[in-house]
C-alpha cells in the first residue's frame, strides 16, 4: 500500500542510529520549511486579500454616504423654502398697484426648526467632604437624560412635534417694474417687512428693466 507523504516523513525521522542524528535534523528542517511555505501561501492568497479588502472600505463608504445624504437633505430643504417664499412674494407684489413684472430673490439663514416632546429624567447626587482642617465641602452632581418620545402612526414611528419654527430670512432682493417711483418702492419695502418680519436693512428694492421678464 502506498504510504502518504506524512507517513514517509515520519518513517524517515525514525531512522536507525546508523544513519546518524545529522540526517534527522535535516529532515526536521525540511519539514519546517515546507510548513512555512504552505502557511505563507495561505496568507498571501488573492482570495483572502480580496476578502479583507472588501471588509475594510465598506464601513467607510457607508459613513460617507450617510453624511452626504444628510447634507443634501438639509440643502434641499433650504432651497425649497427659498423658492417657495420667492414665488409667493412675486405673486403678491405683482398684484400691487403701480407694480409691473417682478423678480424676487430670498435667502434663508436657517431652515425650519421643530421642537419635539421629550421624556426627561434627572438624577441628582450630593456628596459631602470634610477636610483635615475641619472644613466641610458639598458637591452636587446632576445628570439629565433626555429622550424624544416616539409614537406609532399608521405603522410608522414618528416623534411628537410640539412647535415648528419657520426658517429665518437673511435677505430679500426685489427688482420690480415701477420701483423707480419712490412711493412704490417704499410700499414694496413695507410689504416685505410685514410679510417676513425683517428689517429694512435686509431688503433691497430696485427698478426692473422693462424689457426683462
Amino acid at each position: 500500500m502506498k504510504r502518504s507523504f506524512w507517513e514517509q516523513i515520519k518513517k524517515r525521522l525514525q531512522l536507525s542510529d546508523k544513519a546518524g542524528n545529522k540526517q534527522k535534523y535535516l529532515l526536521v528542517l525540511l519539514l519546517l520549511g515546507i510548513s512555512l511555505m504552505f502557511i505563507s501561501k495561505m496568507i498571501d492568497s488573492p482570495a483572502q486579500k480580496s476578502s479583507l479588502n472588501g471588509l475594510v472600505p465598506e464601513t467607510k463608504v457607508k459613513s460617507e454616504a450617510v453624511f452626504k445624504q444628510a447634507k443634501e437633505v438639509t440643502d434641499k430643504n433650504i432651497k425649497t423654502y427659498e423658492d417657495r417664499y420667492s414665488n409667493e412674494l412675486k405673486d403678491l407684489l405683482e398684484q400691487m398697484q403701480g407694480v409691473g413684472k417682478v423678480s424676487v430673490w430670498v435667502e434663508l439663514s436657517t431652515t425650519e426648526k421643530k421642537e419635539f416632546v421629550t421624556d426627561d429624567s434627572t438624577q441628582s447626587q450630593t456628596t459631602s467632604e470634610n477636610d483635615k482642617n475641619g472644613g466641610k465641602r458639598t458637591i452636587e452632581d446632576q445628570k439629565i437624560d433626555e429622550k424624544v418620545v416616539i409614537i406609532s402612526n399608521d405603522g410608522r414611528e414618528e416623534p411628537i412635534i410640539v412647535t415648528t419654527e419657520k426658517p429665518k430670512i437673511k435677505g430679500v432682493a426685489v427688482l420690480a417694474q415701477g420701483a423707480e417711483n419712490i412711493q412704490t418702492k417704499s410700499m414694496i419695502i413695507e410689504l416685505v417687512k410685514k410679510v417676513f418680519d425683517i428689517g429694512s436693512d435686509q431688503i433691497f428694492v430696485g427698478p426692473k428693466n422693462p424689457e426683462g421678464e
